[in-house]
């Protein structure tokens, strides 16, 4: 990816994969308490998400904060996942006690997002090889159908987490 094509060149990608807990709460209960929590970030730490994905197993995520460092934002993210799932199965049963132990940072493994063709499809811009490639026509399907994705186009609708629209 050319980061001189991006106004936000300081920006994050990070990976973050699921943990065991995702076999204990539905899909699409799972996507909405990490849409919030990114919502949250968005609203407490100043952070802005350029783009986004969320499967079943992975959240891949581009973003920054100009106020919070990004260890500081992804430990709130955690911290409001974490009160999601126990707001889940509990209904608000033990928050304190979560709050107060450090179950938030056992929810996801932390990787490094190289993958440009899943980078520049998130965040809008089209990729293009000089070949067909099945593979890349199914990941931009899967993407531009997928419903907690930020380029799936709303049609005046509102996205489940707020997204910082890119200028190239």
């Amino acid at each position: 990816m050319d980061v001189k094509k991006y106004k936000h060149k300081d920006a994050h990608y990070q990976l973050l994969v699921m943990h065991s807990w995702r076999y204990e709460i539905p899909q699409e209960q799972r996507n909405i308490i990490i849409a919030e929590a990114l919502n949250n970030c968005t609203v407490d730490k100043d952070f802005h998400v350029y783009g986004y994905l969320i499967t079943n197993r992975r959240v891949f995520l581009i973003g920054k904060s100009n106020t919070t460092p990004f260890q500081k934002v992804l430990h709130y993210f955690y911290k409001k996942v974490a009160l999601g799932i126990i707001r889940y199965k509990t209904h608000e049963y033990q928050e304190k006690h979560l709050l107060e132990s450090k179950v938030h940072h056992n929810l996801f493994t932390e990787y490094p997002f190289y993958n440009t063709s899943i980078r520049e499809s998130i965040t809008g811009h089209k990729v293009e090889f000089p070949y067909y490639d099945p593979k890349l026509k199914r990941l931009q399907d899967y993407i531009h159908h997928h419903n907690y994705c930020s380029a799936l186009d709303y049609s005046g609708g509102k996205s489940p987490v707020i997204v910082h629209q890119i200028e190239a």
